[in-house]
């Protein structure tokens, strides 16, 4: 998908995301086995804050756990039920890109810590579909906190 207009939204924290004209984002942060469950990362409700997690992977400019806190909210701004916006932050907190805490990087001529943005992602071990169906029931039978869904045991 390339952005013709900037796509911004302001998280419940004041965090302002931005994904700017003129980028090109395929969708590909978010693990292809959710897509049976909810679709591709260009249709439905969820579209907008799946474009914004894209750029925000691609910049890595903030924490990879922070981006997908970013996701989820939006996906409520958006008007997605609870159960599948938990799936999919379940999805992208669990099998999405993690990378360095862009606060460690270096300081740059003493100013801001340089962009992680040449830093390697670590993409995890990527789900099978039958994995993925079973996270969604799980939560939709235990409606699960986001804490609960980022415990690595919880499962």
């Amino acid at each position: 998908m390339h952005l013709l207009a900037d796509l911004q939204y302001t998280a419940p924290t004041g965090q302002k995301w931005v994904a700017p004209k003129g980028r090109t984002v395929d969708g590909a942060s978010i693990p292809r086995a959710f897509w049976t469950i909810i679709g591709g990362p260009f249709e439905g409700k969820y579209r907008d804050a799946s474009v914004l997690h894209d750029v925000a992977c691609d910049e890595r400019t903030h924490p990879w756990s922070d981006v997908a806190r970013m996701f989820y909210t939006a996906m409520l701004c958006s008007g997605v039920n609870v159960v599948k916006a938990k799936t999919m932050y379940y999805a992208v907190y669990n099998f999405g890109p993690h990378w360095p805490d862009p606060a460690s990087a270096p300081k740059t001529f003493g100013l801001a810590p340089a962009v992680h943005k040449n830093a390697a992602a670590f993409m995890p071990a990527q789900p099978s579909e039958d994995e993925a169906l079973r996270i969604n029931e799980w939560i939709a039978q235990n409606n699960p906190s986001l804490a609960e869904i980022e415990k690595p045991a919880a499962k």
